[in-house]
Parts: structure tokens; sequence; C-alpha cells
């Protein structure tokens, strides 16, 4: 391959793992996803947050086991390859954005190492490296037509960070999908598509 070639191979996946969004849209994800991403640091690819941006979506995944949710915001251009960010730089970036939900947020990756930027002010970090639950397909088997049931147990104090995601006297909905089957949770936002589980929990007299 001439040294041309190879120039124009490496552009080419710069492009592909760049993605510009504005900064408040940024921040409002991130905070919401990072909520539900596991506060335990044993558990690596969980105390972690998945980004991934695609045909002008980027999508952002978290986990504790306990719950998981999805937020998809469309985004100006580029595209951005399944990339998992540790909580600890997920805070870091929450950081950057907040100096800058005015304006325009460049997120590249090169590698496992990822930079988030704007106006000269950046953080970059290392991916972590890990397989991450398949959420889309239990998101996908949550989508069923809901059911009665006579109770269900959950931990409000979970049930409160969805509260905080949809804003202030916001509702939300929560449909059944049936006995100790997770719960969907459904979020309604002006930019961001949320998809939400939270598993029941079981009650002991």
């Amino acid at each position: 391959m001439s040294t041309l070639e190879k120039e124009k191979e490496k552009e080419s996946a710069v492009r592909l793992n760049y993605v510009e969004i504005e900064g408040v849209t940024l921040l409002e994800l991130l905070e919401g996803v990072s909520s539900h991403a596991s506060k335990d640091k044993s558990l690596r690819t969980l105390n972690a947050v998945q980004l991934e941006g695609a045909g002008g979506d980027l999508i952002a995944r978290a986990t504790d086991r306990y719950r998981l949710i999805e937020g998809a915001v469309r985004y100006r251009e580029g595209d951005l390859e399944v990339s998992l960010i540790s909580l600890e730089d997920i805070k870091k970036v929450i950081t950057l954005l907040k100096a800058h939900k005015a304006h325009l947020i460049n997120i590249s990756r090169m590698g496992d190492v990822l930079s988030v930027s704007a106006l000269g002010d950046a953080v970059t970090f290392s991916l972590v490296d890990g397989n991450y639950p398949p959420m889309q397909e239990l998101l996908e088997k949550g989508e069923g037509e809901p059911v009665a049931v006579t109770s269900m147990a959950f931990n409000p104090a979970l049930m409160a960070d969805y509260a905080k995601i949809a804003g202030k006297g916001a509702a939300i909905k929560v449909y059944f999908n049936g006995d100790n089957k997770p719960m969907r949770v459904r979020i309604t936002g002006d930019k961001i598509t949320w998809k939400a589980l939270l598993m029941p929990m079981r009650y002991v007299d």
C-alpha cells in the first residue's frame, strides 16, 4: 500500500469515528444514562456507559443489572463505532459539557482512545475493554403488549432517577410485562428518545 493510500485510509478512519453534537443535548443524554451505570468499580463493563453513533443517531446505554436505559438523539455529522466509557471518565466529560452547553462538541476516536472537546478544552481517555450486555435485544423483548398483574415490588429509589431524567412535573409511563418480568419505562423528552427497563424485586413478607 502506498503512502498516499495509507493517508487516505487514516483520514477515512478518523471521519468514521468523529461526531459533532450540541453540548446541551449531549449533557442531557449522558447525565440521564450515567445514572443507571453500576457504581461497583469491580464490574468494569457495567461501571461504564456505552456510546455509538450511526445513521445520524447518537445512542448511549447503561445498566446496573437491576435496570437498563437507552437514550438516542440526532446529531449533526459523522459516525462513531461502539465505545465503552468508564463512569469515572463520563463524569469528566459531563464537567466539560457543563462549561460548554452552548457550544458544539466534537467526539473523536482513534483506536482505543476517545477525545471529547469544545473550543480548545478537551478530555481524552482510554476506552474500557470488555463485552457489554446485549441491551438492545433485552429492550426489544420488552416491547410486547402490556399485561395486568396483581402486584409488583420495586425499589422506589431506583424509580426516582426516572423522574430526574424526565424533568420536574413531567410524567413517566410504566408498562407491566407479567409476573417477574422487567417493567418497561417510557420517558418523554424533547430531543432524546428514551427506553428503559426496571427489574422487579422479590417480595418477602
